[in-house]
């Protein structure tokens, strides 16, 4: 388990916070919010969307939950999840899909912080394997990252093809 403190998460959706904001320049257009950042993948709207919908879900269905000694039901289907979460960006101005995103990040931020501290390195289980509300944060972040990359490779190449 890779042990992160609760002030390092905070930093870091702050930071992802002011990342989306940044999106409000770096995409020019609407057309390239919504167009699939290569071949069978989403769009940036979608991208964001997603992750939206995930710190939606954790703060909603999982922080509660996620006490000591806790037994915590594994993901739901991630496959119908994920398909579920970005449907709607298809219908939404790139703007709106930001400032939702922005919304929900603030508020899993804000659910976190007040998180008594206990809590934080207690240990539960989701489905068979241990793990704590720190661990379970660090892989957030880490699937941030791995989106970030994603959107910042696109903007990268389509300000080359420039």
């Amino acid at each position: 388990m890779r042990v992160i403190r609760k002030e390092q998460v905070l930093e870091a959706y702050q930071e992802y916070e002011i990342y989306l904001a940044s999106l409000n320049t770096a995409v020019k257009t609407e057309e390239d919010a919504h167009t699939p950042i290569s071949q069978g993948k989403w769009s940036i709207a979608e991208i964001v969307l997603h992750l939206a919908e995930w710190d939606r879900f954790i703060r909603e269905q999982r922080l509660p939950l996620l006490k000591a000694g806790a037994q915590v039901a594994p993901f739901p289907d991630v496959d119908a999840f994920n398909a579920a979460a970005v449907a709607p960006a298809k219908q939404m101005a790139f703007p709106e899909v930001l400032a939702r995103a922005q919304k929900e990040r603030a508020l899993l931020a804000k659910d976190i912080e007040e998180l008594e501290e206990g809590r934080w390195n207690a240990a539960f289980k989701v489905g068979s394997r241990e793990t704590t509300v720190a661990s379970y944060a660090a892989g957030f972040l880490q699937h941030d990252a791995h989106h970030r990359s994603q959107i910042d490779g696109f903007l990268h190449k389509k300000s080359s093809i420039l």
